[in-house]
């Protein structure tokens, strides 16, 4: 049971409690072994407290606390398993038209018998050819380069979150670590390479001129663990340019999973 404590405003219930019951409303009806069972949602008043109560499945853990808690490294199989599963997971919010936008690994929880399911829908939103978003939303370690930068954005935000999960399972430490948005950019370009000029976006709030010229880094420095296939998707999923990342479901057609 997620218990909500709201505020009720002149506007009534914050959009972000609406949003996360929508989302999991609307996905119930479909269905996904990897995102989280809704089973009931209401309204509780008791005095002058207000709370949402959303009622899910329960699971053992979030994958934040499993990886602390497992006495070793995991192996590349189950990894890759777990890849798999939020590959899945976000194929199928992407191709229903939603965007997750806070993927990290306390948004993603794990059962006993190492069924994942995506959590968390507060921030999601349903997305469209001509929508504008808010770039305040994911947590700062997961946020791709374009959101740091406020501009314009797409699925592609989440499968970057999905590319610093992916390192996460092997080395159970977070990639790209920083405290503010400038150097959370600095930390990512001094592995993934300062951008030419021609691909900094002409919405960016920050001027290219601001960041050194970092060369890329190559990531078997940072997670040995990784095996070669599993570089070169990684690779490919943190590209600067978020149209050229593979979806989803072009990850689960990338070499690593064959």
């Amino acid at each position: 049971l997620k218990k909500i404590p709201v505020k009720i405003g002149d506007e009534g219930i914050p959009q972000s409690v609406i949003r996360e019951v929508a989302s999991l409303v609307s996905l119930q009806r479909l269905k996904h072994p990897n995102i989280l069972r809704l089973h009931d949602a209401f309204i509780k008043r008791r005095d002058d407290q207000v709370s949402l109560n959303i009622l899910c499945e329960k699971c053992d853990w979030d994958l934040a606390d499993f990886l602390q808690k497992i006495p070793h490294e995991m192996c590349n199989d189950q990894c890759k398993h777990f890849i798999t599963q939020i590959f899945c997971g976000i194929d199928f919010l992407h191709s229903n038209g939603i965007i997750h936008r806070d993927l990290k690994p306390q948004n993603i929880l794990v059962n006993k018998d190492q069924t994942l399911r995506i959590a968390d829908f507060g921030l999601s939103r349903n997305y469209g050819l001509h929508a504008t978003f808010t770039t305040e939303v994911v947590t700062l370690w997961y946020r791709s380069p374009e959101l740091l930068l406020q501009c314009k954005y797409n699925t592609s935000v989440d499968i970057w979150s999905v590319g610093c999960i992916f390192v996460e399972l092997f080395t159970r430490n977070a990639l790209f670590i920083a405290e503010s948005e400038v150097q959370q950019l600095h930390v990512i370009f001094e592995k993934i390479g300062t951008p030419k000029p021609n691909l900094w976006p002409q919405d960016a709030i920050v001027s290219r001129v601001s960041f050194p010229e970092y060369k890329p880094v190559h990531l078997t420095l940072f997670a040995p663990q990784l095996p070669s296939s599993a570089l070169n998707l990684i690779t490919q999923i943190f590209n600067f340019n978020p149209y050229e990342r593979p979806t989803a479901l072009e990850c689960l057609q990338h070499e690593y999973f064959i």
